[in-house]
């Protein structure tokens, strides 16, 4: 008979016992997700970035060594593996933000 009290009076005032409503545990919860999932998103993008940057004439550079002119300058190409990370991982980037759009968008469900 308590318990369907309690339950009663539950329902009548659903945000008994916390403050403001809000079930704060449900709330730290969302929050660390998101952020756990923005930190691995820029990491991934920040990786990318990298990866596509290799290969550029001052990439690994020895700053004793003498700096060539535009004109003397050699091509130096990226590594097709580094260019192939890269896509995938601005495709991570992608999927991660299109799936939170998903979750988002009510119409979408």
């Amino acid at each position: 008979m308590m318990i369907a009290s309690q339950l009663v009076r539950t329902a009548e005032d659903p945000g008994a016992g916390q403050f403001l409503g809000v079930d704060w545990g449900s709330f730290v919860v969302v929050f660390l997700v998101a952020l756990a999932a923005t930190v691995v998103i820029v990491c991934f993008y920040a990786l990318a970035l990298r990866l596509l940057s290799l290969g550029s004439p001052l990439d690994g550079s020895d700053e004793r060594a003498p700096k060539p002119s535009s004109a003397t300058a050699v091509a130096v190409h990226r590594p097709p593996l580094a260019t192939a990370a890269a896509v995938v991982c601005i495709a991570i980037c992608a999927a991660a933000v299109l799936y939170g759009i998903w979750l988002i968008i009510p119409q979408f469900h």
